[in-house]
Protein backbone atom coordinates (compact mmCIF):
# COMPACT_ATOMS: atom_id res chain seq x y z
CA UNK A 1 0.00 0.00 0.00
CA UNK A 2 0.90 3.32 -0.57
CA UNK A 3 0.86 5.87 2.06
CA UNK A 4 0.86 9.83 2.84
CA UNK A 5 2.64 10.92 6.35
CA UNK A 6 2.22 14.63 6.41
CA UNK A 7 3.41 16.51 9.22
CA UNK A 8 3.85 20.51 9.93
CA UNK A 9 6.65 20.97 12.55
CA UNK A 10 7.42 24.35 14.34
CA UNK A 11 10.98 22.87 16.39
CA UNK A 12 11.57 19.94 14.31
CA UNK A 13 10.16 17.58 16.57
CA UNK A 14 7.05 16.81 14.57
CA UNK A 15 9.22 16.23 11.53
CA UNK A 16 11.37 13.63 13.89
CA UNK A 17 8.54 12.00 14.52
CA UNK A 18 6.73 11.97 10.90
CA UNK A 19 9.87 10.46 9.78
CA UNK A 20 10.04 7.83 12.36
CA UNK A 21 6.58 6.61 11.88
CA UNK A 22 7.30 6.44 7.76
CA UNK A 23 10.46 4.45 8.70
CA UNK A 24 8.27 1.95 10.54
CA UNK A 25 5.44 2.21 7.74
CA UNK A 26 8.20 1.05 5.38
CA UNK A 27 9.62 -1.61 7.45
CA UNK A 28 6.56 -3.22 7.27
CA UNK A 29 6.87 -3.10 3.09
CA UNK A 30 4.35 -0.14 2.77
CA UNK A 31 5.44 3.02 0.09
CA UNK A 32 5.83 5.91 2.17
CA UNK A 33 6.26 9.98 1.31
CA UNK A 34 6.53 12.17 3.84
CA UNK A 35 5.87 15.74 3.11
CA UNK A 36 5.80 18.72 5.06
CA UNK A 37 2.11 20.25 5.39
CA UNK A 38 3.08 22.97 3.32
CA UNK A 39 3.42 21.26 0.21
CA UNK A 40 0.59 19.90 -2.64
CA UNK A 41 -0.09 16.44 -2.27
CA UNK A 42 0.90 14.51 -5.98
CA UNK A 43 -0.01 11.08 -6.25
CA UNK A 44 -2.71 8.97 -5.42
CA UNK A 45 -2.33 7.35 -1.44
CA UNK A 46 -4.18 4.10 0.60
CA UNK A 47 -3.86 5.73 3.85
CA UNK A 48 -2.30 9.03 5.52
CA UNK A 49 -0.52 9.79 9.05
CA UNK A 50 -1.19 13.28 10.09
CA UNK A 51 1.07 14.98 12.77
CA UNK A 52 0.34 18.45 14.57
CA UNK A 53 2.60 20.35 17.22
CA UNK A 54 -0.04 21.24 20.16
CA UNK A 55 -0.51 24.89 20.44
CA UNK A 56 -3.43 26.12 23.38
CA UNK A 57 -4.63 22.60 22.81
CA UNK A 58 -5.26 22.60 19.34
CA UNK A 59 -3.78 21.28 16.21
CA UNK A 60 -1.41 24.20 14.48
CA UNK A 61 -3.27 26.21 11.74
CA UNK A 62 -1.30 24.96 8.89
CA UNK A 63 -2.46 21.41 9.96
CA UNK A 64 -5.63 22.59 9.58
CA UNK A 65 -5.70 24.26 6.50
CA UNK A 66 -4.04 21.38 4.79
CA UNK A 67 -6.96 19.10 6.17
CA UNK A 68 -9.25 21.26 4.42
CA UNK A 69 -7.01 21.51 1.19
CA UNK A 70 -6.02 18.51 0.62
CA UNK A 71 -8.02 15.40 2.62
CA UNK A 72 -11.62 16.69 2.59
CA UNK A 73 -11.74 15.55 -1.44
CA UNK A 74 -14.00 12.50 -2.05
CA UNK A 75 -11.13 10.56 -3.24
CA UNK A 76 -9.79 10.19 0.42
CA UNK A 77 -13.21 9.50 2.12
CA UNK A 78 -13.07 5.93 3.40
CA UNK A 79 -9.43 5.66 3.45
CA UNK A 80 -8.11 4.90 7.11
CA UNK A 81 -5.66 7.52 8.96
CA UNK A 82 -3.51 7.72 12.18
CA UNK A 83 -3.37 11.65 13.93
CA UNK A 84 -0.49 11.97 15.85
CA UNK A 85 0.01 14.93 18.12
CA UNK A 86 3.30 16.33 19.62
CA UNK A 87 3.35 18.20 22.93
CA UNK A 88 3.66 18.56 26.74
CA UNK A 89 3.04 15.81 29.05
CA UNK A 90 0.48 16.56 31.29
CA UNK A 91 1.67 17.24 34.81
CA UNK A 92 -1.90 16.13 37.12
CA UNK A 93 -1.23 19.55 38.49
CA UNK A 94 -5.18 20.36 37.52
CA UNK A 95 -3.65 23.77 35.90
CA UNK A 96 -5.77 24.13 32.53
CA UNK A 97 -2.51 23.71 30.40
CA UNK A 98 -2.79 20.08 31.72
CA UNK A 99 -5.60 19.87 29.64
CA UNK A 100 -3.66 20.85 26.73
CA UNK A 101 -0.50 18.23 26.49
CA UNK A 102 -0.53 16.74 22.87
CA UNK A 103 -4.29 17.53 22.89
CA UNK A 104 -3.61 18.04 18.91
CA UNK A 105 -3.84 14.67 18.66
CA UNK A 106 -7.25 14.52 19.18
CA UNK A 107 -8.01 17.20 17.38
CA UNK A 108 -6.42 16.45 14.12
CA UNK A 109 -8.03 12.40 14.60
CA UNK A 110 -11.60 14.60 15.02
CA UNK A 111 -10.98 16.83 11.92
CA UNK A 112 -10.12 13.39 9.68
CA UNK A 113 -13.10 12.09 10.62
CA UNK A 114 -15.06 14.62 10.06
CA UNK A 115 -13.90 14.77 6.63
CA UNK A 116 -14.86 10.92 6.15
CA UNK A 117 -12.01 9.33 6.58
CA UNK A 118 -11.57 5.89 9.09
CA UNK A 119 -9.44 5.73 11.68
CA UNK A 120 -6.93 3.33 12.06
CA UNK A 121 -6.38 3.67 15.96
CA UNK A 122 -6.57 6.57 18.22
CA UNK A 123 -5.11 9.54 18.03
CA UNK A 124 -1.10 9.43 18.96
CA UNK A 125 0.09 11.43 21.35
CA UNK A 126 4.52 12.28 21.58
CA UNK A 127 6.40 14.18 24.27
CA UNK A 128 8.55 16.46 24.18
CA UNK A 129 10.80 18.07 27.08
CA UNK A 130 10.35 21.52 26.25
CA UNK A 131 8.36 23.69 24.12
CA UNK A 132 11.32 23.89 21.56
CA UNK A 133 12.28 20.23 22.07
CA UNK A 134 13.79 18.08 22.46
CA UNK A 135 11.52 14.99 22.28
CA UNK A 136 11.79 12.97 26.02
CA UNK A 137 13.79 9.96 25.72
CA UNK A 138 12.30 7.02 24.05
CA UNK A 139 9.82 8.88 21.65
CA UNK A 140 11.41 8.52 18.43
CA UNK A 141 11.91 4.86 18.84
CA UNK A 142 8.06 4.14 19.74
CA UNK A 143 6.76 6.35 16.91
CA UNK A 144 9.03 3.88 14.77
CA UNK A 145 6.94 1.18 16.49
CA UNK A 146 3.54 2.70 16.22
CA UNK A 147 4.78 3.06 12.28
CA UNK A 148 5.70 -0.53 12.28
CA UNK A 149 2.38 -1.78 13.96
CA UNK A 150 0.36 0.32 12.18
CA UNK A 151 1.91 -0.88 8.96
CA UNK A 152 1.32 -4.44 9.65
CA UNK A 153 -2.42 -3.45 10.81
CA UNK A 154 -2.85 -2.09 7.17
CA UNK A 155 -1.22 -4.75 5.67
CA UNK A 156 -3.95 -7.61 7.41
CA UNK A 157 -6.70 -5.23 6.49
Amino acid sequence: MKGLVAYHSKYGNGKIIAEAIGGGLAGADHTVTVIDVSKPVVGDFDFVVVGSPTRAGRMMGPVKRFIGRELEKESWKGKPFVAVGTGFKPEGTGKKTDQWGARSAEKVYEALEKAGLKPLMGPQKFFVSDMKGPLEEGEQQRAAELGLSAGKTLSEA
